[in-house]
């Protein structure tokens, strides 16, 4: 296993800032050439900070029914799985745990914003509509470090690159337990001299391990590249989503002790479940200034339909409708710069973007489906100005600074029509947040690379809050103060350790998420580490991997003094990862991975927890060469191997405590092609 790196002008992303992917899984040997950003993607800065990659190699090897899973490959990340179909899921990231379903981590795809400013939660993102097959890597900021996220990074951001070079012909066929079925399939290929395409497709279905858990998706993308001049290049891309799905709900907890009655809905349980529709259309414009420069163009737009019909609680009645119409624009443009200063690397971006989201909100009180009433009817403008800009200075192999600075200005207006109820418009209090980063990366030794940095963040207030004159134009603040370092002393050992302290200001958490009930923790500390290991003990083709994170949360300063001193809902105190990897020369390759999320409380008041589980993963598979030269590959695999019952998502309300049913244990064929 070798680390990934780049070259060019991000030579200290991975190799002199300790910015290494942290475990056996992360770590794909892909080199890319000197920088040749397109119109697509603002490349990932040379941050002092911690960036976790996952490559296309790592990407190939793991069978994804759900995009979001990746992410566990990831130290420090918990995914949170609502088991409710197309509903994206939450996970957890440095101590915030409403990412994914809220807002406490920004998501891309190819510098498309999927986050939602005003939906079924703020910062809502769906990564069901990526293509697990089309992803050539992604790179995860951990907290609100990166100039290039504003608004939801609190916890980190997420950025996913799809493959944009390249000649293959990849297919991949997953069939499994409770009719599962995914297929898959990739294709890259020069048109002409000039012209390069990149298109995938999916289809999955499932009928679910519970009752009324029936889940169908489709997912097109194709790319378009034209090298239109030697200096500019063209790019044209476009994405299509579509979902329908069953829901089963929650069930109580009496329901989730007794393992039978877990596989059935609770009693009152309605017909649950939503359908979604998602296009994407991208222009990018790359034109090289120089042999230093390039200036980087682009525009894109967002269309989307989403229904979730969800019941919360057990008494009868009680389901919804919630119904999402949402357009997007987005412009902008950036100049990245790499090149000398008194004969030390310096390398940049600055640029500017313009992003407008219009939500059509509508809610209904249903029963099974059907309308009974229309209790509310809205419409959220949301207009956002982001300036950004970095700079990184190789001033010596001992002191190479780092600077970022990121400014967003915030408008809109709110309509409401609520039936009912008198109308009123609202215009968005001006939010003008200026986000500072500031750090240093250092050689110390050939194999030991230090880091320190400062990065500053922000988060908007929830929901029609942003909109309310009294709640004042004040965001809530985060202050992410971290060190770390890598260690590879040789190839049998790699090590990554970074210690942070994220504090934040008026922090309001959405509880449970998408419930649209905000909790005020007031001020808040999160304290964590983050340990990654990779062992090579020298058989060829045989690693050892692991992980460890701690966090220890608490609120510092609350107006309701019972609350200080508590630890934040839904963080675990420590999650880990144990693994063993064997890939033999002859083809024959296996893995096998425990995972272990501690206990963590379920309400703010601490009077509730989850104990938490342990959950093991196993793969085996054979990989040949084609007659024509091409791969072919066969794979078992065993999820939850030891059968675990469990729940990835806890939460209290409705006097009980709440749990989505975590799949038993399942068992998978996976068919790959590549040609």
């Amino acid at each position: 296993m070798k680390l990934m790196r780049k070259k060019g002008w991000l030579p200290a992303l991975l190799a002199a800032t300790g910015v290494l992917t942290p475990s056996a899984a992360l770590a794909d040997a892909i080199v890319l050439d000197d920088i040749t950003v397109k119109g697509e993607a603002i490349a990932a800065a040379t941050e002092p900070i911690t960036v976790n990659v996952i490559g296309a190699q790592t990407i190939d090897e793991l069978k994804l029914l759900r995009t979001d899973k990746v992410l566990e490959e990831v130290p420090g990340i918990e995914i949170h799985n609502y088991s409710q179909g197309g509903v994206a899921n939450e996970f957890s990231i440095r101590g915030f745990n409403n990412a994914g379903h809220g807002g406490d981590a920004a998501i891309a795809i190819d510098g498309i914003l999927l986050n939602e400013g005003e939906s079924h939660a703020d910062g809502y993102a769906d990564m069901n509509v990526i293509i697990p097959l089309e992803i050539d890597r992604v790179e995860v900021y951990k907290g609100p470090s990166s100039p290039l996220f504003g608004n939801f990074a609190r916890g980190g951001a997420i950025s996913f690159h799809t493959r944009k070079t390249g000649e293959y012909n990849l297919f991949q066929a997953i069939g499994g337990s409770y009719d599962t079925y995914d297929i898959q399939s990739a294709f890259g290929h020069a048109i002409s001299d000039t012209v390069h395409n990149n298109t995938a497709l999916q289809f999955a279905t499932s009928e679910g391990y519970q009752d009324n858990s029936s889940w169908q998706r489709g997912n097109f993308s194709t790319r378009f590249g034209w090298q239109t001049t030697p200096r500019l290049d063209t790019a044209v891309s476009l994405r299509v989503h579509r979902s329908e799905w069953d829901a089963p709900g929650y069930i109580p907890e009496y329901q989730f002790d007794d393992e039978d009655a877990s596989r059935h809905q609770a009693v009152n349980a309605e017909d649950d479940g939503g359908d979604k529709t998602f296009t994407t259309q991208r222009l990018d414009l790359g034109y090289d200034v120089g042999s230093t420069g390039r200036l980087l163009a682009w525009t894109y737009a967002t269309q989307q339909d989403f229904t979730r019909y969800a019941k919360m609680g057990y008494d009868p009645g009680g389901q919804t409708e919630r119904y999402y119409d949402r357009n997007v624009y987005g412009v902008g443009t950036s100049y990245n710069y790499e090149g000398e200063m008194y004969s030390r690397k310096l390398s940049g971006v600055a640029g500017i973007e313009y992003l407008h989201e219009d939500t059509d909100w509508e809610r209904y009180n249903t029963s099974n489906r059907v309308r009974t009433a229309q209790i509310e009817d809205r419409n959220f403008v949301i207009k956002t100005l982001s300036l950004f800009g970095e700079v990184d200075y190789s001033l010596h192999r001992l002191f190479a600074p780092w600077l970022g600075l990121r400014y967003d200005s915030f408008s809109g207006d709110y309509e409401n029509r609520d039936p009912g109820a008198t109308p009123f418009d609202s215009s968005m209090n001006d939010y003008n947040e200026l986000s500072p980063k500031v750090g240093v990366h250092s050689l110390v030794l050939d194999s030991l690379d230090l880091r320190a940095s400062y990065t500053q963040g922000f988060a908007l207030p929830t929901g029609p809050e942003k909109y309310n004159s009294a709640t004042g134009d004040t965001a809530e603040t985060i202050h992410q103060y971290e060190a770390g370092l890598t260690y590879e002393p040789a190839d049998i050992l790699y090590c990554d350790l970074a210690v942070f302290r994220i504090d934040t200001e008026n922090e309001i958490q959405e509880y449970p998420t998408g419930s649209g009930i905000y909790v005020d923790l007031g001020e808040t500390r999160r304290d964590g580490l983050e340990l990654s290991v990779v062992v090579r003990p020298g058989w060829d083709g045989l690693e050892l991997f692991g992980d460890l994170t701690i966090i220890d949360s608490e609120i510092t300063e609350n107006a309701d003094p019972t609350l200080v001193g508590n630890e934040v809902t839904g963080v675990p105190d420590y999650t880990s990862n144990l693994g063993v990897r064997y890939k033999d020369p002859s083809g024959l390759n296996t893995r096998i991975k425990w995972r272990h999320v501690d206990r963590y409380y379920v309400d703010s008041a601490n009077l509730y927890t989850y104990s938490g589980y342990d959950v093991t993963d196993f793969s085996i598979g054979y990989d040949a060469q084609t007659p024509t030269g091409g791969k072919w590959g066969i794979a078992f695999d065993i999820d939850n191997l030891f059968d675990e019952h469990y729940s990835q998502a806890v939460w209290s309300g409705y006097g009980t405590n709440n749990y989505a049913v975590s799949p038993p244990r399942t068992f998978w064929l996976r068919l790959t092609l590549d040609v």
